[in-house]
């Protein structure tokens, strides 16, 4: 399992209950979303263009742009280096996709690929630990989001 640090003061208090599926979607999307993002701006993709691949609007780009801070999106979860090759290599499915078919079938790509790396993501720990440090009826041993 991958090691998340404890909740500090600044993220706020733990809620009471969580559904792992309310993890992913809160947490671990906008992760991948932001390294998506991250890795197409490095590869000179335009602002509008990652937004119509990764179906979200040009200001949800700009927030996962920013910095880490309160106002950042998806900066809430720590992805292992190891999952990040593999967000790479999706970037590039989703960018091969796109620039085939225009956004026609970029959609069923993008899900297919965000799908599988949620998939990873679970098998690793990692929405474990995120459901752990955001929900205090989470135990340690706790099997939930397998």
């Amino acid at each position: 399992m991958s090691s998340t640090k404890p909740v500090s003061k600044k993220r706020g208090k733990r809620r009471t209950w969580l559904m792992p599926q309310e993890v992913v979607v809160w947490y671990v999307l906008p992760a991948i979303r932001r390294e998506l993002t991250r890795i197409m701006i490095q590869k000179k993709k335009p602002q509008k263009q990652i937004a119509k691949m990764l179906g979200v609007t040009e200001p949800a780009i700009t927030q996962y742009k920013l910095k880490k801070s309160k106002r950042s999106r998806g900066d809430q979860v720590n992805i292992p280096d190891k999952i990040i090759v593999k967000i790479e290599k999706t970037a590039d499915v989703i960018i091969e996709a796109y620039e085939r078919n225009g956004d026609k079938e970029v959609y069923e790509i993008m899900t297919r690929e965000i799908n599988h790396l949620i998939e990873i993501l679970r098998d690793a720990g990692v929405i474990c630990d995120v459901h752990r440090e955001h929900c205090e009826g989470v135990h340690e041993d706790c099997k939930a989001c397998k």
